[in-house]
């Protein structure tokens, strides 16, 4: 295989390029999920644990209560005096009054502005800054002080469960049916849903999700991850509710804090497998490893799940392993996507494992369907298509990840310089999205990851990348996690070396140093750590430059150079 392009989308899946001065119109993304309402008025939409008495409990609404609730909301909201296209920051804890507010908003084309939970609070303060909102809506409990930070002053603030100080109430008096629920005409480049990233440098980025990409992007993760009339999902992941939502399958939220999602208590949530009957499960590599763990120590196993599907980073040997004993029946996919390109590719956890040790890296398989991905030359400049066409590798080059597809964001909200630094606009009205993961193509057709760009080690004058090194560390004795990095936060364009630090969590196995020897790296200080820092939104990821800061501060202590 020669071509670094696969799966160009199908005639009638991409969108015409819009006329700045007349937006083409464009469904509601809302008219997927009344028509689900229509079909199944009584089925069960949505099930939320009760925090507050131990998750033994659960509120419930069917698809014909869900929009009753979300038509109330919407009155309210007109009657606060919000209008078409005003951005509303939601503040409240995942429950079925925030997925009816966010449903009430978007039926009314105005924009829910969400915010990761799993975001420090200096970057939570700033993505508050950026968001350019209109108003606040929130529970009380959560935006009582809302005096205390002064982006919050000008914003018409209102109260979910009431007011305060403040806060006025959100109107919610009349008894409206599902009947009543609005979902007004929107147009392809009109704002849908903002969500801000949870990226760990540089400020927050404002994910731009229009009425037309959430739908294609219902559609992408529809087609890839295939459901049935009577599935019972329980996800991980909160912004798969909307997804289900459009599919007219009933969700279940898991019984846990769903901003800590690595600390889940996994016995409340393996008993709810069983009395919720539920056929469906997706969650981050975390997640899902506490889950099968506990599992597997007390020898349960659920034939009932027949999809399982695990996102957010890479997965080890174990936990694949785990997956399939303790989901016999489950066809398991681990799916590779990211906020603003959701999915990209996907495998099944057999092939995965099968193959695990075919090259370095890890698998990510074959391009989803509404995909298109290609791999370009990262010493290339990017500029537009053209450019992307003349950097493009072959099969088996290492670069830059690539992806295109209506459902892959076209900007960043009030954000043209991270947008242009990662869209790269199309002529077919798409844009190429610059993932900043770096891999290539196999002979097969599937992607292999290799690393980040921004984490790039530099060694006698050449980029190295480390994922493929740390997968094989971690395979040794002791080992439970490695992430061997720079102590430069990246490589600049000089010809020094990089100054290597590997951090192990574990033991120090005694094959490190003929290892490290094999994959190229001479000079390498060693450092051991209890518990290696981890990403706010799912808990998985390795924070490499939380690892260079506790390196700068004197935090770790370094060992002799090895080998």
């Amino acid at each position: 295989m020669t071509s670094a392009h696969f799966n160009r989308p199908a005639a009638g899946q991409t969108l015409a390029e819009p006329e700045p001065e007349q937006p083409l119109p464009c469904a509601n993304f809302c008219s997927a999920i009344v028509a689900a309402a229509a079909r199944h008025p009584q089925r069960l939409a949505l099930s939320v644990p009760r925090a507050a008495d131990g998750y033994r409990t659960a509120e419930q609404l069917s698809y014909e209560q869900l929009l009753a609730r979300a038509a109330q909301l919407q009155q309210g909201l007109l009657q606060a005096g919000l209008r078409q296209g005003d951005r509303v920051l939601l503040i409240a804890q995942p429950n079925l009054d925030l997925y009816a507010v966010i449903l009430a908003l978007l039926g009314l084309a105005m924009v829910p502005v969400l915010l990761d939970r799993g975001m420090s609070r200096a970057r939570l303060l700033a993505s508050m800054r950026l968001s350019g909102a209109q108003a606040l809506l929130g529970e009380r409990g959560l935006i009582k002080r809302w005096w205390l930070l002064p982006s919050l002053w000008r914003l018409k603030r209102l109260g979910l469960d009431g007011g305060c100080f403040g806060v006025q109430a959100l109107p919610r008096d009349s008894q409206p049916t599902a009947q009543g629920f609005r979902s007004v005409p929107v147009n392809v480049a009109s704002h849908g849903l903002i969500s801000f990233t949870s990226g760990s440098t540089g400020l927050p980025k404002g994910a731009d999700r229009t009425h037309a990409s959430l739908t294609a992007q219902h559609l992408a993760i529809r087609q890839h991850w295939p459901d049935q009339d009577d599935d019972i999902d329980l996800p991980c992941f909160p912004v798969l509710v909307l997804h289900n939502l459009c599919c007219g399958i009933s969700t279940v939220l898991p019984a846990t804090n769903l901003a800590l999602p690595g600390q889940v208590a996994p016995a409340a949530v393996l008993r709810q497998l069983q009395l919720d009957g539920i056929t469906r499960i997706a969650g981050a590599p975390a997640y899902l490893q506490r889950l099968v763990s506990h599992a597997q120590s007390k020898g349960q196993r659920y034939p009932g799940v027949r999809s399982l599907v695990v996102g957010g980073s890479t997965l080890s040997e174990q936990l694949l392993r785990d997956c399939l004993s303790v989901f016999p029946n489950a066809q398991a996919l681990a799916v590779y996507g990211s906020t603003e390109a959701e999915p990209i590719a996907e495998v099944s956890m057999p092939e995965l494992l099968r193959d695990w040790h075919q090259q370095p890296g890890h698998l990510l398989g074959r391009p989803a369907e509404m995909a298109e991905v290609c791999i370009a030359d990262p010493a290339q400049p990017l500029s537009d298509a053209a450019s992307v066409t003349r950097a493009s590798l072959p099969a088996g080059q290492l670069g830059e990840i690539l992806v295109a597809g209506a459902h892959v964001l076209q900007r960043y909200v009030d954000n043209p310089s991270a947008t242009a630094e990662s869209k790269i606009p199309r002529a077919d009205g798409l844009v190429w999205h610059r993932t900043g993961d770096v891999g290539l193509f196999d002979a097969q057709g599937r992607l292999w990851l290799s690393g980040r760009l921004k984490d790039a080690l530099r060694v006698d004058g050449q980029l190295h990348y480390s994922f493929p090194v740390e997968k094989a560390l971690d395979a040794l004795p002791g080992v439970r996690r490695s992430a061997l990095i720079s102590r430069d936060e990246e490589v600049k364009n000089a010809a020094a070396d990089s100054e290597l630090l590997l951090v192990i969590e574990g033991e120090l196995s005694t094959g490190l140093p003929a290892l490290l020897a094999e994959y190229g790296f001479a000079q390498v200080r060693l450092a051991q750590i209890d518990s290696m820092p981890v990403d706010g939104r799912h808990n998985s990821k390795i924070d490499r430059p939380a690892l260079r800061e506790l390196a700068r501060k004197g935090r770790l202590e370094l060992k002799a150079i090895c080998p």
